[in-house]
């Protein structure tokens, strides 16, 4: 069994991937990643969270039974009985859902569900655009959320809106950032492929209009 440490280390040096192979050896290792999953301004958090869904990966290809058990503890977290921090639980389970699709797929719902709790509403946008980029079909009907969150207070709700927004093909929503007169707009910052990386929504919207355009 890999003690914290060495899993905190393989993660802050290796990324997500480093923890492969350990699943169907350590039983405590989504226990111990969920612990890491708390403070998302830091990397080690988003590897973490990323790590589930490969964790999930790894598990499903023997064990979709234990997947499955481990999204209901997931879910379980996200009920006020609880008493734990559903924070990062709509990333993680999107993380899972994103690796095992066909096992998951009737969750993507279920997390889009919870997008009116403030606590968890870049956590299930978030989630919804990483099912998408695999399975657009899960978040297709999600179009309402795109335009509802576009026009939203929060900027980092906002920047998953457009991510989303050119997840389900709806480009055409994303015009009035990219050519309006708000300017850029404020800058956010997103974790992409184990990195922390800043974004404008002006400059996002167009990242995703002009891949479009590209085909």
């Amino acid at each position: 069994m890999a003690k914290r440490e060495e899993i905190i280390g393989l993660l802050e040096g290796s990324g997500p991937e480093a923890i492969s192979g350990l699943g169907r050896k350590d039983p405590g290792l989504f226990r111990t990643l969920v612990s890491l999953s708390y403070d998302k301004g830091t990397l080690l958090s988003w590897r973490a969270i990323e790590a589930v869904g490969l964790l999930a990966r790894e598990l499903g290809m023997t064990n979709p039974e234990k997947v499955r058990t481990l999204a209901q503890r997931l879910l379980w977290m996200l009920r006020e009985e609880s008493g734990n921090n559903p924070w990062s639980v709509p990333d993680m389970l999107g993380e899972m859902v994103r690796n095992v699709p066909d096992q998951l797929a009737d969750l993507a719902p279920i997390i889009a569900s919870f997008h009116d709790e403030e606590i968890l509403r870049c956590g299930v946008l978030r989630a919804l655009v990483r099912i998408g980029e695999v399975r657009p079909d899960l978040v297709m009907d999600q179009q309402p959320l795109v335009r509802e969150y576009l026009a939203h207070a929060d900027p980092v709700a906002r920047a998953y809106a457009v991510l989303l927004a050119g997840t389900i093909k709806q480009e055409a929503l994303l015009e009035p950032l990219v050519t309006g007169a708000e300017g850029d707009g404020p800058t956010v910052t997103l974790y992409e492929d184990g990195e922390f990386r800043d974004w404008t929504l002006r400059g996002l919207a167009r990242k995703i209009t002009d891949a479009a355009k590209k085909g």
